[in-house]
């Protein structure tokens, strides 16, 4: 569109206009039940490490009330930083500058000894989300000199249902992205520099190497953006070599070294990671009928990332709706984005960032796949580990977007005000129509029918205590550090019901971890032997994700109830009733 016409002092306001209406949609989007979902295991590990708690002081093999149990969720003044990062070398496998801001943030709304809320949790990456918005927006104008392009990029970040999903998380992912954006923002002006035979200044290349190390220091994947980055520069370099002297790489050169230093800085810690027992899950499975899978799953969280509609806890016909309509806009949309890229690229203003920002995703993409065959873990199964090419395909896709609005507006006269242009350039279906799945999808994703939790632990609490008669025990076999937290977070679902009044404190549940070695289900059957012997009967003992003999524990009292049975919670959950 040509602007550069119209007053610069109203467009700016204009421009800031915008900004800010997409920066209060997306507030309103990432706050709105904000603690709806209940809390994930990966989320009580944030909360508990963040307040300097660990999780090895939960007895195992004992009754633990709910008090005990929800222990490490409790905030206490007395513990500092200094115990945060104490805790995380030992229990955890995640760099801690999350971990203290979190410390820092709950400081600021919890009491000592409270309980810390979900919306006091989640409200910090909901924030960092919110700030990715007005960031896409900069590092689309620096990129491309394109208010379009950049409030393209805003709006979908805005609406985005991956962001939303990932800002309703209490995680690291939201500050990462900010990383990731900041970073490639540098990448680029680099870049631009060394193209115009300029070289780098020191303070953009100190700049770059300190966003660089905070971003590791938040989440070790941040790596992987590292790579993408060098991916990059090396096409960048391919396409150039003879064009540009050695002193315009100099700084590059100086900025490689500062950034693995600050790498090296972790690298006894991260040489244990792919061993620990909490990536144990992600191992890739390389059997013929699901060595492809990574592939349509990544496809899938691609998908997520501009669109979505209500896939879960819906009836299979609304699912197969909404898949086949996501489809059909696919099909129907993506030969409008490769045209718009393909303009894109054959236009000298805009072809080096988008070669950059091109071989960014698509180097991203390799070592996401070299991680999943090569190394053996799969992070297709989650879409959280997806973020490190996120922000840079928002971009790409607004990019193209507006190759389409531009081919609306190109023929219209230059006194037009930017205003008719705007409403011109919203007739484009294409448009309309991405923008639209857009915001479906951040409502799904707001109304817990996308990107749901793959434990409902509200709806198992709730469960419980409606169907207990007898006092009753919850028991879950522990194997790691998983479990226990899953056992919290269990806990914390009670707890959230308690406090909405919703049973008497009579019907509180007491909880056990029953540990299994390699003796497998007759240990279990032992320590369960002993405890329930000790109760009081009758008694419910409800085993959730419980591996145990059932035959044999009949023979201590213990009847399953087959009568009632709670689907798709997540859980394999029985209910007992122990009599004396």
């Amino acid at each position: 569109m040509k602007i550069n016409q119209d007053n610069p002092k109203r467009l700016n306001s204009i421009n800031i206009l915008l900004l800010l209406v997409w920066l209060i949609l997306g507030f309103i989007l990432r706050f709105t039940n904000l603690d709806l979902k209940p809390a994930s295991s990966i989320e009580i590990a944030t909360i508990g490490y963040s307040l300097g708690h660990g999780f090895s002081t939960i007895p195992l093999d004992q009754i633990i009330p709910i008090e005990t149990l929800l222990s490490p969720l409790r905030f206490d003044t007395a513990i500092g930083y200094a115990d945060v990062l104490e805790r995380l070398m030992q229990e955890s496998t995640h760099p801690p500058l999350y971990f203290w801001l979190t410390h820092w943030w709950i400081k600021l709304w919890v009491h000592d000894g409270n309980l810390v809320s979900l919306k006091v949790a989640r409200s910090l990456s909901a924030i960092w989300g919110v700030l990715a918005i007005p960031a896409i927006f900069g590092l689309g104008w620096m990129t491309f000199r394109s208010r379009l392009m950049a409030h393209l990029a805003a709006v979908l970040m805005a609406t985005s249902p991956y962001g939303i999903y990932l800002a309703q998380e209490a995680r690291h992912y939201t500050l990462t992205i900010l990383w990731v954006i900041a970073s490639v923002t540098c990448l680029i002006r680099a870049i631009q520099l060394i193209e115009q035979k300029i070289s780098v200044p020191i303070w953009l290349g100190c700049v770059w190497i300190l966003v660089n190390a905070l971003g590791v220091a938040t989440h070790y994947f941040f790596i992987l953006a590292l790579g993408a980055e060098a991916i990059a520069i090396i096409v960048f370099w391919l396409l150039n070599r003879r064009e540009h002297s050695l002193k315009h790489w100099r700084s590059i050169y100086l900025v490689a070294l500062g950034t693995l230093v600050s790498c090296l800085v972790w690298l006894p810690i991260v040489r244990g990671i792919s061993d620990n027992e909490l990536t144990s899950w992600i191992q890739t499975s390389f059997e013929f009928n699901k060595i492809f899978e990574p592939i349509f799953r990544l496809l899938g969280w691609v998908i997520t990332m501009v669109m979505m509609l209500p896939v879960e806890g819906t009836s299979i016909l609304v699912t197969i709706f909404s898949a086949l309509i996501i489809l059909g806009v696919l099909i129907w949309a993506i030969p409008s984005l490769i045209q718009g890229w393909r303009s894109q690229l054959v236009n000298p203003q805009t072809r080096l960032p988008m070669i950059i920002l091109g071989s960014y995703l698509l180097g991203s993409i390799v070592i996401v796949f070299l991680v999943i065959y090569g190394i053996g873990k799969d992070i297709s199964l989650a879409a959280r580990y997806h973020f490190v090419y996120f922000p840079v395909f928002i971009l790409l896709v607004a990019v193209a977007i507006a190759a389409c609005l531009e081919r609306e507006t190109s023929t219209l006269p230059s006194g037009v005000s930017i205003w008719s242009k705007f409403y011109l350039a919203i007739n484009n279906k294409v448009v309309v129509v991405l923008l639209i799945m857009g915001l479906l999808g951040s409502l799904t994703v707001v109304g817990n029918l996308g990107f749901q939790k793959s434990r409902h632990s509200d709806r198992l609490a709730a469960y419980i205590q409606e169907t207990s008669t007898f006092p009753a025990v919850v028991a879950m076999t522990h194997q790691t550090h998983s479990e226990l937290r899953e056992l919290i977070g269990l806990a914390f679902s009670f707890e959230r019901l308690n406090s909405q009044d919703e049973f008497l404190p009579s019907q509180l549940s007491q909880f056990l971890l029953v540990q299994q070695n390699k003796d497998g289900v007759d240990v279990t059957l032992s320590t369960l032997s002993q405890i329930l012997t000790a109760q009081s009967k009758p008694l419910d003992l409800f085993g959730v994700n419980l591996e145990v003999n059932e035959d044999k524990l009949s023979q201590l009292g213990c009847t399953r109830d087959t009568t009632v049975d709670l689907p798709n919670s997540g859980y394999r959950d029985r209910l007992y009733h122990c009599n004396p």
